[in-house]
């Protein structure tokens, strides 16, 4: 006998993965943070000198990206990597500091600092196609940072949301292939905010979720100018939500369900507005996510050759071809999607 349900919506199609293991030494020491639209995968691990090197995975192969000063006492982390294969992050330099580095055809550059206050640290945390790099420089107290975008070989401070002589911290975050830039910032309130960046315009602030805390994030963007990151629900230390910034609002991503509903929050986005973070139980345990299509998944139950007992906590970026980057109680990973399996809605819904 077949049922027919009136009203009833046509199924959704619910990606699988497969996933590549790029844990490099013991588990648990390697953590993928960037991913280009070619599957190159960049990150950092820890090396047999118990020093963190950054890493670039292309085409098979795990190399190890080393530090400025090789000779195991200066680390070393990449966050972000282009098109072009070219890898950003940040390195120890000789006095102890970090500073952000650019490696580009074999070749690991120190970027420097902003001058004057912001001039003590730095860290690059995305680059685009163009070359162009954003991230933070900051003082010696370690506590203020200013925002910056590396253009044209000259790294320029973009402010903060308080505007003007005030002072106050930022830090880019993102950037895309039209030179917009996200990341957060103090507001004139003091309040950290969600903001959206590019020359000639100047940096706008994003707000928040409706809530009684009103703090924001902003972790990704892709070339169509939506926004992803978190925004507080209730307080800073707890419940805060994935947001996606789409046609002038934020909207409210929401949470897997319970048990790993008591927060989240937003990493990454691709041209066709998939979104990938992580959803968490009141205990703290993570479940990575991708929302696709109006919906939350949890990517844990979408990959078909996870390791027994591994579970993905984190994802924080997903390319154009649908890949994406996730880190687990024991490894990190590459997922790669295959042909995805039709599943009524209504089972989505249970």
């Amino acid at each position: 006998m077949v049922i027919f349900l009136l009203g009833a919506r046509p199924a959704t199609a619910v990606p699988r993965y497969t996933c590549k293991d790029l844990t490099l030494g013991k588990a648990g020491n390697t953590w993928v943070t960037g991913i280009n639209s070619a599957g190159q995968v960049v990150g950092q691990f820890i090396a047999s000198s118990e020093v963190t090197h950054a890493f670039l995975y292309s085409r098979g192969v795990m190399q190890d990206l080393g530090a400025l000063h090789n000779d195991g006492n200066y680390g070393s982390g990449a966050r972000g990597i282009n098109s072009a294969g070219q890898v950003v992050g940040q390195f120890i330099v000789t006095s102890g500091a970090t500073h952000a580095f650019l490696y580009s055809g074999g070749v690991m550059q120190d970027l420097g600092t902003l001058p004057a206050s912001y001039n003590y640290e730095s860290g690059a945390n995305g680059i685009n196609d163009a070359g162009q790099i954003v991230g933070y420089s900051s003082d010696s107290s370690g506590f203020l940072d200013h925002a910056f975008l590396y253009n044209g070989g000259i790294m320029h401070d973009i402010g903060t949301l308080r505007g003007g002589n005030w002072s106050g911290p930022s830090c880019a975050m993102g950037i895309n292939a039209t030179g917009q830039v996200v990341g957060w910032s103090h507001n004139i309130f003091g309040v950290n905010h969600a903001f959206l960046y590019w020359y000639g315009v100047g940096m706008i602030d994003l707000g928040t979720l409706p809530a009684p805390y009103n703090h924001s994030t902003a972790y990704g963007i892709n070339d169509a100018g939506q926004v992803v990151g978190f925004s507080y629900i209730y307080s800073m230390l707890s419940d805060s939500h994935a947001f996606l910034y789409s046609g002038g609002v934020m909207h409210d991503l929401g949470t897997l369900p319970a048990p790993n509903n008591a927060v989240s929050g937003a990493f990454g986005i691709n041209a066709t507005g998939q979104v990938v973070g992580f959803s968490a139980a009141i205990n703290g345990n993570k479940h990575a996510f991708l929302y696709s299509g109006g919906i939350m998944l949890d990517l844990n139950s979408l990959v078909t050759n996870l390791p027994a007992g591994e579970v993905l906590g984190y994802a924080g970026g997903i390319n154009d071809r649908g890949q994406i980057i996730a880190n687990g109680s024991n490894g990190a990973y590459l997922l790669t999607p295959i042909s995805p399996v039709l599943i009524p809605n209504m089972l989505l819904l249970q």
